[in-house]
């Protein structure tokens, strides 16, 4: 390997090592605020959290991939191009093009790493994350009973003390409990001056015991008049041992599996999966097409309204001119009430077809919008791994053009460029997903857009062409400068003032 590729090699890999990891962690906080009430209060141990939290990290390699490719590279030719390093390089008879050889190929073994990890790591990670995550979402929160606060964690109770005190607060005072078992409302309550809880070794109940209390509870009335009375019995206790269930609190297995979708599979088996869809969906197009048929041509309601009309139903027997069938000769003769019921039955037959037609359309088009949803995954996971290419020529070009390094400038150009292709991307797929274009175009189409503006960039770049020069776009905002400094004078002037 030469000096120089050695050289443009190790400016490259160095801050692209720092963006990566500083983009994984930024994508990897924006999923922890998001599912944050999913996760606090719900006494899952540390180390389930820590897993978590690397399956879900290990999702935003490929998304951070394309975006560390593209703040590297511009960051490397726009140091160069700052430090006058690639005036010299080019003036010494080295290309563009010659600059980028080394990166090509670093390039080209990140987007092969990204698609092999997208394809083989991230459904492993995608199935046992969003288990592991729908697992303590669904987990009920930890025993915490507060004092001064109703408590309702317990199914069928809630808990309310005044004061809890002891070396592990164990001890109560100033305790109701209203028991909601019955489903009833309000109508069995428990009060009590003094109390001691504790969960027993098993830790599937929570005893409470209460000393010198009340029980309060309403008698359900069977009569009206012993409804206007509104009977209740009062007892009281020196003590008293409530047992409440606590097994909805256990953790239970949290890496226990449902179930895969499309995010869970490699491309061998979305296209396996896609293909079973398609031979379900064909079945029940099928199945479909024949109930239509034989909703619209058969004659078993037909026979019933000629019968009460007085026609014959035997038509092999009965041979007629068809001619005299036509809807005109049907209702000629007959009376208003019996062309009544004719149009009244032809018109909820009507109605019954057009909705069945429309529940039939409705099933086709969601059958076909699952399909897409495994194709534009599939196709996803090859864009992705392309999308570090075009990043990489557009960073090297717009850092040839803007010649600044560091993390100022690169950085807001990195960010806008790469905001612009994620809304576009993001409009086109939603497309697909609607089936309003072909599923793998819809992923495929952003590629094609920004693939020939990132090589027209790159060749105006090597060719030195005014158009790509910052000198260039710096005269043309000059003017706009100078209106604005014309305004502001205007606005300072006192002739303004008047």
């Amino acid at each position: 390997m030469k000096i120089l590729d050695r050289y443009i090699l190790k400016l490259f890999l160095r801050p692209f090592a720092i963006v990566f990891v500083v983009m994984v962690l930024f994508l990897l906080m924006q999923w922890v605020w998001k599912y944050i009430d999913d996760l606090v209060g719900k006494g899952v141990e540390w180390y389930y959290i820590a897993e978590l939290l690397l399956y879900f990290a290990a999702q935003m390699v490929p998304q951070a991939i394309p975006l560390s490719v593209l703040l590297a590279s511009l960051m490397v030719f726009g140091d160069l191009g700052e430090h006058m390093e690639l005036a010299a390089l080019k003036s010494a008879g080295i290309s563009l093009y010659r600059m980028m050889f080394p990166l090509f190929w670093a390039v080209t073994a990140i987007a092969v790493i990204s698609f092999l990890f997208n394809n083989y790591v991230i459904p492993v990670t995608n199935l046992k994350g969003e288990t592991l995550l729908r697992n303590i979402a669904s987990k009920k929160p930890a025993l915490n009973i507060k004092p001064g606060v109703f408590y309702a964690g317990i199914d069928g109770f809630n808990i309310k003390v005044g004061e809890k005190y002891g070396e592990d607060k164990s001890k109560l005072k100033n305790i109701i409990i209203y028991d909601h078992t019955d489903r009833l409302g309000n109508i069995k309550v428990i009060s009590a001056a003094n109390g001691e809880m504790r969960v027993t070794p098993d830790k599937q109940f929570l005893e409470i015991t209460l000393y010198n209390g009340y029980s309060y509870e309403e008698i359900q009335a069977r009569k009206r008049s012993e409804l206007e009375r509104r009977p209740f019995a009062r007892s009281s206790f020196d003590k008293s041992i409530l047992r409440l269930d606590l097994s909805s609190f256990e953790s239970g297995d949290l890496k226990r599996q449902t179930g895969k979708d499309f995010s869970m599979l490699t491309i061998n088996q979305l296209t396996v999966a896609a293909d079973s869809i398609r031979k379900v969906f064909d079945k029940r197009i099928n199945e479909l097409n024949g109930a239509m048929l034989e909703r619209i041509t058969t004659h078993n309601e037909n026979a019933v309204i000629a019968a009460q009309m007085g026609f014959t139903t035997d038509y092999e027997n009965s041979p007629q001119d068809t001619a005299a069938l036509i809807p005109e000769d049907m209702l000629h003769g007959l009376n208003s009430e019996q062309r009544s019921v004719v149009l009244e039955n032809a018109l909820r037959l009507a109605r019954s077809h057009k909705s069945y037609f429309d529940q039939a359309r409705l099933e086709f088009h969601w059958w076909r919008k699952v399909i897409a949803r495994y194709h534009i995954e599939k196709h996803k996971k090859l864009a992705l791994a392309y999308l570090a290419f075009i990043m990489f020529f557009t960073g090297t070009a717009l850092g040839a053009i803007i010649r600044k390094g560091g993390l100022g400038m690169p950085v807001v150009i990195s960010v806008c460029t790469f905001i612009v292709y994620h809304v576009t991307s993001f409009t086109i797929e939603k497309l697909g997903r609607e089936i309003v274009l072909e599923p793998w175009f819809s992923i495929w189409l952003p590629s094609l857009i920004f693939t020939p503006l990132a090589v027209f960039l790159v060749y105006k770049s090597a060719t030195d062409s005014a158009i790509m020069q910052w000198e260039t776009w710096q005269k043309l905002i000059k003017p706009l400068q100078y209106l604005k400094k014309i305004n502001i004078k205007y606005h300072e002037s006192p002739a303004a003032d008047q």
